[in-house]
């Protein structure tokens, strides 16, 4: 099969809401998006973990779960 390609998005920080802690992503056209872990960003990728200088992502079906630091580049795939 073709290799999964990279999550496109760049993560930019995180904010507490609550008790909750929330990432927050950047795909480069648009607001900003906020999720919280097992929250899907854009209905296409789940927030797995959210660490202090990255965060754990995969695609909403399960496959290429992918680290992404904070720095905002993308992520390698596991």
């Amino acid at each position: 099969p073709p290799p999964i390609p990279p999550i496109p998005l760049k993560f930019t920080g995180t904010m507490e809401q609550g008790k909750k802690k929330v990432a927050i992503f950047s795909d480069g056209r648009g607001t900003p998006v906020y999720a919280s872990e097992g929250e899907l960003v854009l209905g296409q990728y789940r927030v797995v973990r959210i660490q202090l200088e990255s965060v754990v992502m995969e695609y909403a079906d399960g496959r290429g779960r992918q680290t992404i630091p904070m720095r905002g580049s993308f992520g390698d795939i596991r």
